[in-house]
């Protein structure tokens, strides 16, 4: 790659210092020759403005400037273009660069060169175009450059920091890449310091003050990430390319990550669900660093939102210090001794947030063993079915384990406990399952009941008569209310069991 050089940038005073063309500066401030030629303009209009954009050198010969007026005018309206300077060809309409337009071009600070009779316009537009053009072609190749390097440097074994450490060089100014939960996946140089709120701020539209670029970097349409860079001193059109780079390997990332949780997740579920033992989950959990010898706590973790709800979670980022799976519409983590479980929650429900607004996390204790970390997911996981937000465990009993369990079809049976409640309720827009886990949560205090629905004691009577000759169980028995709690228990852990 060809070293970069301010100079390779054509200025009026290459132009100016060109032997074959003969210009001499008339008039004006040699730092302004300093300004960079983006085109060439001829013109004789009086208000050539509308075909002016900005950095172009004007030519002109003062046909239609006969005047001091006119040619004081027509230098104003050519400073008003934004051109860098003036050429004025002598030896046609005038012999001279006439006094109106030095005076005028004084003023505005524009410099004049003077053309010779024998320089033709076309020599002076011509030297300023096959300059601009060897100058995009060497851009150019400096940047078929630049992407090889960057490719390279992604695919050289050393991933996201090599890519960012390049583009460090390459651009002459410190580059990052930050994920949307403010991690810094890789910077260059090491020692670089960031105002990641700021940045995450100012790129989710709120308001902040003049922070460094961030450019979205996303992976299957959705932005995953920003890649950051301080204002660059060159190169900066190498950053489009470098963007796709990172979300290739951001993308490469969530597969293998993806992968991973497919397969913890199985071997969990089969532990969970007790069709595999012991010994045989701890030989294929090891290899995610899970090892029977030592203690792990499960967060399991869940969002109620609408569409493919799986995806989202095998897709969503990794958690520091732990092996994270999904399990049926939960995102389970199993976290590394010495953590602390109600950080990791805290962070997992706000990895989760982005896909909804509940977010429902359950903690659980920290066991030795496979079966201890058995024990942790039922734990976790009735923690989690008790609402929106973090919830930590609770001693589990013998109900909440048989809840918990697969090998007992609890949910089978309450949909048949609760089928003629529930088909009573869809015909008459009736409130008997609502009732019956008033009732129970009141432990049979009719008053409470009352209160709590807003209706009237024989209201609640009545209903409870209706459930009892529904289901043919009686409210009165302590193995009926067992049954009636179990099943709407059953339910809401299941989510309906009608």
């Amino acid at each position: 790659m060809r070293p970069y050089s301010p100079a390779m940038t054509l200025r009026l005073s290459d132009v100016l210092a060109d032997p074959d063309l003969s210009l001499r500066l008339a008039d004006g401030d040699p730092a302004a020759l300093h300004q960079a030629v983006r085109w060439c303009a001829v013109t004789e209009l009086a208000d050539p403005r509308p075909f002016l954009g900005g950095g172009e050198l004007v030519l002109t010969t003062g046909l239609s400037q006969l005047d001091e007026a006119a040619q004081r005018q027509f230098v104003e309206r050519v400073a008003q273009g934004r051109a860098v300077g003036l050429g004025f060809g002598i030896g046609l309409t005038h012999e001279r660069i006439p006094e109106g337009t030095l005076t005028e071009a004084r003023e505005h600070r524009l410099p004049v060169l003077e053309i010779p009779y024998e320089t033709p316009f076309i020599a002076v537009d011509r030297f300023v175009a096959d300059r601009i053009l060897e100058e995009q072609y060497g851009r150019f190749a400096d940047l078929l450059d630049e992407h090889d390097t960057l490719a390279k440097a992604l695919l050289s074994g050393r991933g996201l920091g090599a890519l960012i450490d390049s583009l460090h060089q390459i651009l002459g100014a410190p580059a990052m890449v930050l994920d949307l939960y403010g991690r810094v996946l890789a910077t260059a140089p090491a020692s670089a310091s960031w105002p990641v709120e700021q940045i995450l701020s100012t790129a989710r539209g709120r308001a902040g003050g003049d922070p460094p670029m961030a450019v979205p970097v996303s992976v299957e349409d959705a932005v995953v990430a920003y890649l950051c860079c301080r204002r660059p001193r060159r190169s900066a059109d190498v950053l489009p390319y470098a963007v796709s780079l990172v979300g290739l390997e951001l993308a490469r990332r969530q597969a293998e990550l993806a992968g991973k949780r497919r397969l913890a997740g199985q071997v969990l579920e089969d532990l969970v669900r007790g069709t595999i033992g012991a010994p045989e989950a701890e030989r294929r959990l090891t290899p995610f660093g899970i090892r029977a010898g030592e203690e792990h706590a499960l967060l399991v973790a869940t969002v109620d939102t609408g569409g493919d709800m799986r995806r989202k979670l095998v897709s969503s980022p990794p958690l520091a210090g732990a092996t994270t799976a999904v399990l049926d519409d939960c995102l389970l983590a199993v976290l590394e001794p010495g953590q602390s479980a109600r950080e990791a929650a805290l962070l997992l429900s706000a990895h989760l947030s982005r896909h909804g607004d509940e977010v429902r996390v359950g903690i659980g204790g920290w066991y030795a063993g496979m079966t201890g970390l058995r024990w942790s997911y039922y734990e976790a996981h009735e923690a989690m079915t008790r609402g929106p937000g973090i919830n930590e465990r609770q001693q589990m009993s013998l109900s909440g384990l048989l809840l918990a369990s697969e090998d007992v079809p609890l949910r089978d049976l309450a949909r048949d406990v609760l089928r003629p409640l529930r088909e009573f309720d869809a015909a008459h827009n009736g409130s008997l399952v609502a009732t019956l886990q008033a009732y129970l949560d009141a432990d049979g205090s009719v008053a409470v009941v009352a209160d709590r629905l807003i209706v009237h004691r024989n209201t609640v009577r009545y209903r409870v008569d209706q459930i009892e000759r529904l289901t043919g169980r009686c409210l009165t028995t302590t193995a009926d209310r067992v049954q009636f709690w179990l099943a709407l228990a059953a339910s809401n852990l299941g989510g309906s069991a009608g």
